[in-house]
């Protein structure tokens, strides 16, 4: 009798030990999946509905079920992701303790939310990132302005000596003429005398429209560098940025596909923000759709246009897709976006972050082995300087 009451004082302190733990503390009978015990912060977290798989997505409760009933040993610090009041994602920091008295076997489930802990680290880390990329991108710009410097001299010196060589031509085409009258047709290098007068004017323009465009491309990345210095609000012409984006990816484009399009609404309203974030969202996200594609015949399409309150950049890739199991994690912390076959950058939950601080959305349709379609949605601003 006496060792009864003992064990009986001894389960009452335990259970009292239990409801003022740190941690959410749930102790189950695993064979049949029963709840047996909720300390009062279970409770509180759980708000009293005591059926988990509200707070779970569907195949992480059945493995948490699974969990419990092949708990065999201790199993600590552990995570699992939820779903909060606000439906978005948490994240939950566990131990199991399995618990065997006589043939009587318990599993004891401790938990706490750690989600905010994830989400100030996951913000220290980009705030260190984005320092550390503010001092490369210094050591860049020095150098790019000497890179880009030097270039341009040796542009202008070709355009100079092509445009000195263009003037001469009209001399040489004379003698030509003449040649030909007193001889008849003959051919310069393979090409007839009476459509030498054609050919090389626009063999030369040609040359001179290229170092335009080594140029151009070197002045978009100088901006895009010097943007990246100054984290200055401003008022941003989607299109500009998209084209911007374009050019400075246009090797990259050429590796992964032979089918790559765009198509601009033009005359759109302007949005604000800080637009080395945009064009860094745009550079990953299209760089996602260029290594999804699994040959150079599928193509990737960019679009911008406007609903009644928002313009949007539309990036649609004919590459493997993403599996449906993965599509409900494609937001969380830390999650991998390569998929398959590639995909590197911030990650959807980064971009996601950058597309809110502009007061926009992102909505991501994907279909496996048929391709995804990424949509971002911006607020414009209106003449007024107003949202």
């Amino acid at each position: 009798m006496k060792i009864f009451q003992k064990e009986t004082q001894l389960g009452e302190i335990f259970l009292k030990f239990i409801d003022i733990y740190s941690e959410s503390v749930i102790v189950f009978e695993p064979e049949r999946y029963e709840i047996l015990y909720m300390n009062q912060k279970a409770k509180d977290f759980l708000e009293g509905n005591p059926d988990l798989s509200t707070f779970f997505q569907e195949d992480e409760y059945l493995n948490f079920i699974k969990l419990i009933k092949d708990c065999h040993k201790v199993e600590e610090n552990r995570v699992i992701s939820f779903k909060r009041n606000d439906n978005k994602k948490g994240v939950l920091l566990f131990s199991l303790y399995p618990v065997a008295y006589d043939d009587y076997r318990t599993v004891c489930f401790t938990f706490k939310d750690i989600t905010e802990k994830i989400n100030k680290k996951e913000e220290k880390r980009r705030k260190n990132a984005q320092l550390i990329l503010q001092d490369k991108l210094k050591s860049v710009d020095l150098v790019t302005s000497s890179i880009s410097h030097e270039i341009n001299n040796i542009c202008n010196f070709m355009v100079n000596n092509l445009k000195i060589t263009f003037q001469a031509w009209n001399d040489i085409f004379t003698i030509i003429k003449e040649y030909e009258d007193e001889n008849g047709e003959f051919l310069i290098g393979g090409i007839s005398s009476s459509e030498i007068d054609k050919v090389i004017p626009r063999l030369m323009i040609s040359i001179i429209d290229g170092i335009n465009r080594i140029s151009d491309t070197i002045d978009d990345f100088r901006k895009y560098v010097k943007e990246g210095l100054n984290s200055e609000t401003a008022v941003i012409d989607i299109n500009e940025v998209v084209r911007r984006v374009v050019t400075i990816l246009n090797h990259h484009i050429f590796i992964y596909t032979e089918n790559f399009n765009f198509n601009f609404t033009e005359g759109l309203p302007k949005i604000k923000g800080n637009m080395q974030k945009l064009e860094q969202l745009i550079i990953n996200l299209l760089m996602n759709a260029l290594q999804s594609l699994p040959n150079r015949q599928r193509g990737v399409f960019i679009s911008t246009g406007m609903t009644s309150d928002k313009v949007y950049i539309e990036i649609n890739d004919e590459g493997v897709g993403i599996p449906k199991n993965i599509m409900p994690h494609i937001y969380e912390p830390f999650f991998s976006t390569k998929y398959s076959s590639g995909g590197s950058g911030l990650g959807l939950y980064l971009s996601k972050s950058i597309i809110e601080d502009f007061g926009g959305e992102i909505n991501i349709q994907s279909e496996e082995n048929r391709g995804t379609k990424v949509t971002i949605y911006l607020p414009y601003v209106l003449e007024n300087g107003k949202f």
